[in-house]
């Protein structure tokens, strides 16, 4: 998933309005800019394919290397001895990690979620033992929702933490420098700005980047509305990476087989959604794309309803799996549709990485909700419990980098679909769910997700 670096605000580094928040959490949800790279094939996860036509079934295995799957069950990888102090933020007894998430701001909690996930993997793995007779003590820091404050904290982490775990920022770009240059192994739950995914040592669980698209989104929407794809709409918010990231989906769908009649950006601040309906409606407009936030969304929706304009179907990214989406948007949302990347909550009870995340998460954090940005924080910090586990009791930033480096297919034990975390490379499955009657539907596959090419649209690369 990709959130947005500067966005339409006057300038980065900037605090952000309630309504720039919303431009932040409404960036491409999976489908756009993460982590680098190419157009490779081959299978991924257990059971589905990556090439074809793409529709392939992948359930949620492999290790952290995509081999590796035993290192993904149960309890974190163990290990024996302890190599004592064998880097920044290592002793005999423990390891220190820092986690620097958007907590405060004009908009408390933007990434609150991303650093609470972390503390709840720090309290399992801590009640298993730790990692090599190691506890891990957690530094969690405020990036403050600003290129500044995210850069001081990478600079507290640099001298005091070993490595960086799940951490989400907004403006993370101000930290890009500081990261390269102190070495810090920087694994996050998704790196949002180029700047920071250019970084050597930084590694996004959510592995995508905005030049490639799966060719699963477009394929399964063409094949479930195939009279619609010859007036498609794609409106977005106005901003530079929401703009790439637009461009990028277009390319890749006119690629299979859609034809976009309608192509609009809306400005944050625009509440008169009124003139866009109208235009879709001139246009014939079957196939409406967004891409920002559910809170625009849902204005969109609302003037959807009031104009009368019923497209065959509305199509978000997993941005719109939200509770206060739904709520916020009513009636008017009823039947519209999300690829997401992630297992589903609605069929938590038989994912049992999903059940240790909640369970952990309401022990460190009673009440809160478990959310996307959650699921990727908690596999970050799985991630690197293992890694650091498979390096032994010498533990050093140096050997955790090249580990990182060998993970291709990861799935966090079935909580997400397969990441090619070493390899930044978009990740090719999904899950395709409507919402029926107030409650998220599982559509397709039966289970698992649904695998594609990736295709280069080479923009924004």
């Amino acid at each position: 998933m990709a959130i947005a670096a500067c966005l339409a605000l006057p300038a980065c580094g900037s605090a952000l309005t309630p309504e720039q928040r919303a431009d932040v959490l409404g960036a491409p949800g999976g489908g756009g800019a993460a982590a680098g790279g190419d157009s490779g094939g081959g299978t991924t996860g257990g059971a589905g394919t990556s090439d074809g036509g793409g529709d392939g079934a992948a359930a949620g295995g492999g290790g952290p290397g995509g081999t590796t799957g035993g290192a993904q069950k149960g309890a974190p990888v163990k290990c024996q001895g302890t190599g004592g102090a064998t880097a920044p933020g290592v002793t005999a007894n423990k390891i220190k990690i820092a986690n620097v998430s958007d907590v405060s701001g004009p908009v408390q909690g933007l990434f609150e979620s991303a650093q609470q996930a972390v503390k709840a993997y720090v309290g399992y793995v801590n009640s298993t033992g730790g990692v090599c007779g190691r506890t891990l003590e957690l530094m969690a820091l405020d990036s403050r929702t600003d290129s500044r404050g995210d850069q001081e904290a990478t600079a507290r982490a640099c001298s005091q933490a070993f490595a960086l775990v799940g951490s989400m920022s907004a403006y993370d770009q101000g930290g890009a420098a500081t990261a390269s240059g102190c070495g810090i192994p920087d694994l996050r739950a998704v790196t949002t700005t180029a700047q920071r995914q250019k970084v050597a040592v930084t590694y996004g669980v959510n592995s995508n980047k905005v030049n490639f698209q799966s060719t699963a989104v477009a394929d399964h929407f063409k094949g479930k509305f195939p009279a619609a794809v010859s007036k498609a709409a794609f409106l977005y918010l106005n901003s530079e990476v929401t703009k790439q990231n637009e461009a990028s989906f277009v390319k890749a769908f006119t690629g299979r087989g859609f034809t976009f009649v309608y192509e609009q950006a809306i400005d944050v601040a625009d509440f008169n959604y009124a003139p866009y309906v109208v235009q879709m409606k001139d246009r014939g407009v079957r196939y409406v794309q967004w891409l920002g936030s559910y809170q625009h969304a849902a204005r969109l929706l609302q003037a959807m309803k009031q104009q009368g304009f019923k497209p065959d179907v509305f199509v978000m990214d997993p941005v719109a799996y939200d509770a206060n989406f739904v709520k916020q948007s009513g009636d008017a949302a009823e039947g519209m549709a999300v690829f997401t990347n992630t297992a589903l909550l609605e069929e938590g009870g038989g994912n049992a990485e999903m059940k240790l995340y909640r369970s952990w998460l309401a022990r460190v954090a009673p009440g809160a909700a478990p959310d996307y940005f959650g699921f990727f924080a908690w596999g970050a910090a799985k991630l690197f419990v293992e890694l650091a586990a498979k390096v032994g009791p010498n533990l050093t930033r140096k050997a955790l980098l090249d580990a990182v480096k060998g993970v291709h297919a990861y799935t966090a034990n079935g909580l997400f679909s397969p990441q090619d975390v070493g390899g930044k490379r978009t990740a090719k499955c999904w899950a395709f769910i409507r919402l029926k009657g107030g409650r998220w539907v599982r559509e397709a596959p039966g289970s698992g997700f649904r695998c594609g090419q990736l295709v280069n649209t080479g923009v924004g690369g």
